[in-house]
């Protein structure tokens, strides 16, 4: 008799140690299925999402880790600096199709009315509006590629205006109807530096001529006009409509314009305070300078990330429009979290309740067991044979527990994320909204509902939770098995008769 042969008659001549064996492997083998189960559909689902995203990213710094450096430390951290060399070579990755690396700058015009949404949300100095320049290092807008733009008059820049010191600017319809701007149009721009006091609080009153310490004008002409297709989704409605009216007002020049405006109004800083240890940096680490990515395709943001956080400076990362689905992202990480320890603490005590159970039913066969050595049967043939009586109801109950689990799994999780997220919504005001470079820019993800969410949810028995779960519970078994399998080497069958 084969060995297979002699598992199955031993299974046959202990119905009800075998019954016993295959609840108990059931009840664990659920609970590891449903965990399982829960683990797949949250990636599942977090893959879905962010195929909806557009594939954009950007390389920030990690504030929230900081902060926490901070509260370890009692200092703020040295970040170090990403030059415009190393986001360029980012931007040769495989991944990216486009990209834009933006100096920004300041600037000031008492001539152009400024876009104002709301007049509570207005900033002058005095009589100067002010207006943010956002610069580009190529003729290839990523904003107008993506669609956070279009060219509705005029043109967007050459490779030649883009790249060289040429003071061309691209507006919008609002800017330009509000102050009668055509393409073609100049438009003049001051950069000043006020003489500000040392100490004190700083007045509406204080912005005039005799407080200017330094100033220069530049004349920009018109290129093209832009209608805004950009979406603003923080989750707070102020800072919405602040950055709306940033983007509306946001004027496009070339990156060498942008750097010249920031290098005077940072000289002419030093020169105003030349004992500041903040201005003794080089002027590039003192700009102020944004990037942007755009991927193949938004199922490449992750091998982006991982292709790029490891040869990043500590405390940067990389930031998706997904990033700012704060309420989702953490219901999703809670119930990833949680399913993870039930999962460990499942497996582990499967381990140590298997092998409790399967030693105290070789104790109870010893004598069978002793015979089989007596008669010349070797060790490795007898632990086979218990292996696979063991192997045999593990696999009948794995089989019942994977649909079991799986029904489990899928009614308590989607209402444990219903919930979680109702929780979170209904506090999301008490939290701190955190506002990425991408929410400036216009990417920003609207958030979706638990509806949505939920409809993307499923837990599913497709071949990857079939594969992990098989190998999952099986190794299990095969560990709980092979533990009081040792049991056996120990026997003497030589005191068989006494």
């Amino acid at each position: 008799m084969n060995i297979v042969s002699r598992a199955i008659a031993g299974i046959v001549k202990n119905p009800l140690k075998a019954l016993i064996l295959l609840l108990v492997i059931f009840i664990l083998a659920t609970v590891i299925s449903g965990a399982i189960s829960v683990q797949l559909a949250i990636q599942n689902t977090d893959t879905n999402l962010r195929r909806e995203l557009p594939p954009v990213v950007s390389l920030e710094e990690n504030h929230t880790a900081a902060m926490e450096c901070e509260q370890e430390t009692g200092e703020w951290p040295e970040i170090e600096r990403l030059s415009l060399e190393q986001l360029s070579q980012i931007g040769k990755s495989s991944y990216v199709k486009n990209y834009d690396i933006s100096v920004n700058a300041h600037l000031s015009s008492a001539d152009i009315e400024r876009i104002v949404g709301d007049e509570e949300m207005r900033w002058t100095e005095g009589d100067w509006e002010s207006f943010n320049l956002s610069g580009v290092h190529s003729s290839n807008l990523v904003d107008i590629e993506e669609g956070i733009i279009e060219i509705t008059s005029g043109r967007a820049f050459t490779e030649e205006e883009a790249t060289a010191l040429s003071y061309v600017a691209l507006i919008s319809e609002e800017l330009a109807e509000a102050n009668s701007l055509h393409v073609g149009s100049t438009i003049t721009l001051e950069n000043l530096v006020w003489d500000f006091p040392e100490d004190g609080e700083i007045l509406d009153s204080f912005f005039i001529e005799e407080n200017i310490f330094a100033r220069r004008s530049y004349d920009f002409k018109v290129t093209g006009i832009f209608k805004s297709h950009a979406e603003f989704n923080t989750g707070d409605e102020w800072n919405n409509r602040s950055m709306k009216e940033e983007h509306l007002n946001r004027i496009y020049t070339s990156n060498p314009v942008s750097m010249e405006v920031q290098n005077f109004r940072l000289d002419s800083e030093r020169e105003r305070t030349p004992d500041d240890e903040w201005l003794q940096s080089d002027n590039e680490d003192l700009m102020w300078i944004t990037n942007v990515y755009a991927l193949n395709d938004s199922s490449d943001i992750e091998a982006f990330r991982e292709s790029v956080e490891n040869d990043l400076p500590e405390f940067w990362i990389v930031v998706d429009a997904g990033d700012s689905r704060g309420d989702i992202a953490s219901s999703m990480e809670n119930i990833r979290n949680l399913t993870g320890v039930v999962l460990y603490a499942a497996i582990g005590a499967s381990v140590l309740i298997l092998s409790l159970l399967i030693f105290l039913f070789l104790r109870e066969r010893k004598k069978e067991i002793d015979i089989y050595l007596a008669l010349g049967e070797k060790r490795g043939g007898v632990i086979l044979q218990m292996m696979s009586e063991v192997l045999i109801i593990a696999l009948i109950a794995i089989t019942l527990a994977l649909f079991a689990g799986n029904l489990l799994a899928g009614n308590i999780s989607e209402t444990m994320i219903r919930n979680d997220m109702a929780t979170g919504q209904g506090s999301s005001s008490e939290q701190h909204v955190v506002i990425t470079n991408l929410d400036w820019m216009g990417f920003g993800a609207e958030d979706a509902s638990t509806e949505e969410v939920l409809a993307t949810y499923n837990v599913a028995l497709d071949s990857g939770t079939l594969f992990f779960f098989y190998v999952s519970a099986i190794s299990t078994v095969v560990v709980a098995t092979t533990i009081p399998m040792l049991y056996i080497l120990r026997l003497n069958p030589r005191k068989i008769l006494m």
